[in-house]
Order: C-alpha cells, then sequence, then structure tokens
C-alpha cells in the first residue's frame, strides 16, 4: 500500500480508542476528501483490545486535563446522539462520587504507587441528606463518607469496548482503512528531518508490509515506547473484574477506598454499575509483569481478580450474591516526570509530520474525542481552534 504522488496519507498507529477517535475525526473533517486523502489505521490485534476495551468509561467535564476535558465531553454528548450511542455503546449520564468504606473482613493491601491518593478517614457515618437513597446497593452501614465528584450534568459514562469498535465502524464509513499489522518501524527521510514510510507485519501472514505516508501519528499508548524510545512513556498493568449482580442496580460511578480492619492498609477500587445490567470494578496498578507484543497476549492473574472481587463485595451485598462473568487485565499509558493532571502528550514531535498522541492514563476513554478533535485541525488546519493544548505539546518532554 502507498500513497499516490500528490495525494495525502495519514497513517495512525494504534487502533485503539485514540487512534480510532483521530481516524474519525480527520475524516469528519470539511477539509478531508477521500478521493485526495486516505487515511489508515495500523492495528496489530483487534480494535479496543486493550485499556481502551477493558477500562471503567466514565467521562466528565472535570476529568484531566481541563484543557481538554470539558471538549472531549461535549463531544461524546454530540456523537452519542449523532450515532445512537445510548442504544449503541451503553452512553448514559451518572453521578459519580468517592466514598470511604470500612469493609467487611477486607484485608488486601493497598497500593504503593507515588501518585495514589488516599483520604483522611472519617468516624462517622454520612447523613442522609448525603448519602443518595438510590444508591441501595451499596451497605450504607459500610459507608464512612461521601463526597459527590459529578452529576449528570457534567459526568456520564460509556461501555469502552463498545465504544471503541462503534467509532471505528464510523470511522470505516467514512473512508479510513483499518488493517491488522504490528508496526516494526517508523522509516525517516534520508536527512532524518521527516517521516517516510510505516512498515508491518501482518497478522494473518507475517508478510513485511511497507505503507508510505504524509502524515504518521503514534497513538500506541504504553507500546509507543516501542516505536519513539526517547518519548517518556511508560505502562502499569490493572486487574479488572464484570460482576453480574442479582439485581438491577442504579446509575452510579465509586471511586471508593476501602479501610480494612488493618491500621494504615487501604483499597482504591473503582466501581462503576452499566447500563447492561452489569457492575465493572478495577483494583491497584502493578508493574509486575512486562509490557508483551500485543494486547492479545496480556497475562492476568486470576488470584489478583478474585482479591478485587473479595474487596468490593464486602461493601455491596449485590456484588457478592453476584456472578462474576470476566476477568481481564490491561496496560494504561502515563507520561513519565509530569503530574497526572498536567495530561498525556499531543501534538507534534521534533520531526516533521510525525505526531504523538499517548500518555492518557485513567482518562483515556474521556479524553478521547477531544484528542481526536485537536489531532485533526492540527494535521488537516495546521492549528488547532476547539482547545488550547500547549500544555500537551510532546516537544515540551523530549
Amino acid at each position: 500500500m502507498g500513497s499516490m504522488p500528490g495525494n495525502r496519507h495519514t497513517v495512525i498507529i494504534g487502533g485503539g480508542v485514540i487512534g480510532s477517535c483521530i481516524a474519525y475525526f480527520i475524516t469528519s473533517h470539511p477539509r478531508y476528501d477521500h478521493k485526495t486523502h486516505t487515511v489508515t489505521v495500523l492495528e496489530a490485534s483487534s480494535i479496543g483490545g486493550g485499556a481502551s476495551g477493558k477500562a471503567g468509561g466514565v467521562i466528565a467535564t472535570w476529568a484531566d486535563p481541563l484543557c481538554i476535558a470539558p471538549l472531549s465531553y461535549r463531544l461524546h454528548c454530540e456523537i452519542a446522539e449523532k450515532l445512537d450511542g445510548i442504544e449503541k455503546w451503553g452512553f448514559r449520564h451518572v453521578f459519580c462520587a468517592d466514598v470511604d468504606a470500612m469493609g467487611e473482613a477486607v484485608g488486601q493491601t493497598a497500593t504503593t504507587e507515588s501518585h495514589a491518593h488516599f483520604h483522611s478517614h472519617p468516624t462517622s457515618i454520612p447523613s442522609s441528606k448525603d448519602y443518595p437513597p438510590e444508591l441501595d446497593w451499596i451497605t450504607p452501614d459500610t459507608i464512612t463518607s461521601y463526597t459527590e465528584l459529578g452529576c449528570p450534568e457534567n459526568t456520564a459514562q460509556v461501555h469502552p469496548h463498545l465504544f471503541t469498535n462503534s467509532i471505528a465502524e464510523a470511522a470505516k464509513e467514512q473512508g479510513a482503512w483499518f488493517t491488522q499489522g504490528s508496526v516494526t518501524s517508523i522509516n525517516y527521510s534520508t536527512d532524518g528531518d521527516g517521516i517516510r514510510s510505516v512498515s508491518y507485519k501482518t497478522k494473518e501472514t507475517s508478510d513485511l508490509c511497507e505503507v508510505h505516508a504524509t502524515d504518521i501519528v503514534v497513538a500506541a499508548g504504553p507500546w509507543t515506547k516501542k516505536l519513539l524510545p526517547e518519548a517518556p512513556i511508560k505502562e502499569s498493568r490493572n486487574h479488572s473484574i464484570v460482576v453480574r449482580p442479582r439485581k438491577p442496580v442504579s446509575a452510579y460511578v465509586l471511586f471508593p477506598e476501602l479501610h480494612p480492619k488493618v491500621p494504615q492498609k487501604r483499597i482504591p477500587p473503582e466501581i462503576y454499575s452499566r447500563p447492561d445490567g452489569t457492575i465493572y470494578s478495577c483494583g491497584p496498578s502493578d508493574m509486575e509483569v512486562p509490557l508483551p507484543e500485543t494486547t492479545d497476549m496480556v497475562d492476568v492473574n486470576p488470584a489478583i481478580c478474585d482479591r478485587i472481587y473479595t474487596d468490593v463485595s464486602s461493601v455491596s451485598a449485590a456484588i457478592r450474591e453476584g456472578e462474576v462473568i470476566t476477568k481481564q487485565a490491561c496496560y494504561r499509558p502515563f507520561v513519565i516526570g509530569r503530574a497526572r493532571d498536567i495530561g498525556p502528550l499531543v501534538g507534534p514531535t521534533g520531526v516533521k509530520s510525525l505526531w504523538l498522541a499517548s500518555g492518557h492514563d485513567s482518562w483515556g476513554i474521556s479524553n478521547a474525542p477531544g484528542t481526536g478533535k485537536v489531532m485533526s485541525e492540527l494535521i488537516l488546519d495546521g492549528k488547532t481552534t476547539s482547545a488550547d493544548i500547549s500544555s500537551l505539546d510532546p516537544r515540551l518532554m523530549f
């Protein structure tokens, strides 16, 4: 595959939620013409096979970073209305809260990540005016503090895997091509100042192919460092479970910190009720297992998943009496050497026509549409008009 002389060919490396949204917004841009502009997404395994399909899926105006989160939230709402997101990927508005709870016989050790944030331990159960009665699937006596972070006016959720695949399908309908292949190298011009092509091995035959490009966007999440070793992107593994509870539960996203009856040990899982009747929960990060070659090679430790279930079921009979239907793990990318609230790396690199969109940490699903929008503007307009993302410029970091 190659670009014709005079034509434009944008190659996006990574078919997760970031790469899929970039493809969608490029092919939605007024300057895009499918007759003269080819958009190719290269994905090593499957669309949304990594964190893009295994995340929680909360989206919010108050997410990090604030330079792009409100834009991305608005775009999520617009896309859901345009493409029937309520039906296709479970889009809905929700409440979100920080919760402190004294779990019943929990006793697992918390994460030691330096960016983990622990609340002080309140000693009294919150009053009924602070604790919503609709949150009846969490045992009230276990709650020691309830702080609302978001409401349906500024917070929503999606099913990440369904959203990622739906936005990829929409990009395809608008002219984007999705190809299964593992990228082996980015090939540069003779002087090293620009890009020339991307080499990759096809998934089915392992044939080595080369695709010429006028623009290359690296949206490979934690795999970014394999293609751009100088990029300060690192990965951490997260396990999660999906539980089918004994009865339907109300629409809440909870960021609890469970306080076992063991001093100085706290567990910060996340709990998401979903419109498909399930409850998703993820546990602390770890860096015990190196990053595999592709998303379909990620190692899942069942014991860690079992601990997540034990922890979250200690505050919810609905979870405790439910059925665990999924145990999974993924790697999320984060930027080394900067605070989480500053955000990912989005924009141009020091090489002409080589772009980077990676390091979204816990807010990849939330900020994917905003990332796609500003990347489409950078590539097709030469500047951003939807948001000021100067603080996300990759050239600030390498």
